[in-house]
């Protein structure tokens, strides 16, 4: 029997490893040049803004045949903020979908202190003097889908 997916299923599956692990994630996670829509979207702050855009997403995969693992973002290098790690990604991000169809996610960038607190990345002015790993965090404030003709 075939299973059919529908976008609060999504939602909860997305936003199961949210309420699993928190805010979280290493900052080596983020270091690469892409990584999955998945782990973005699971280290978002809950909100009305992420709940929307999660809702947004399996009719983005159907028009385009694709998974939700196979979404890859890259962001924006962290380098003006941290020497420790240049080569972090932070808000904005990029997903490709397909060729011809790519989401841009605009949030605000939070920093995780070691005692758990969130602060914007703008009040984390000694990042590099923090214990380490250095966790992120985001908070979505807009997104636009941008359709790329072929």
């Amino acid at each position: 029997m075939r299973q059919i997916i529908t976008s609060s299923k999504l939602a909860i599956t997305i936003a199961t490893p949210l309420t699993m692990i928190g805010w979280a994630f290493s900052p080596t996670s983020f270091a690469a040049n892409s990584y999955s829509l998945n782990q973005l979207l699971s280290s978002t702050h809950p909100s009305p803004q992420s709940q929307q855009l999660i809702a947004q997403v399996p009719s983005a995969l159907r028009s385009t045949k694709t998974r939700v693992e196979q979404i890859q973002c890259t962001g924006t290098k962290l380098g003006k903020y941290s020497n420790s790690f240049p080569e972090a990604r932070v808000a904005s991000f990029d997903c490709r979908f397909s060729k011809n169809l790519n989401l841009k996610i605009y949030a605000q960038n939070f920093v995780i202190l070691p005692s758990g607190r969130a602060t914007p990345l703008e009040n984390a002015k000694n990042l590099d003097s923090m214990p380490q790993p250095v966790y992120f965090s985001y908070k979505i404030t807009s997104w636009k889908w941008n359709k790329v003709p072929q």
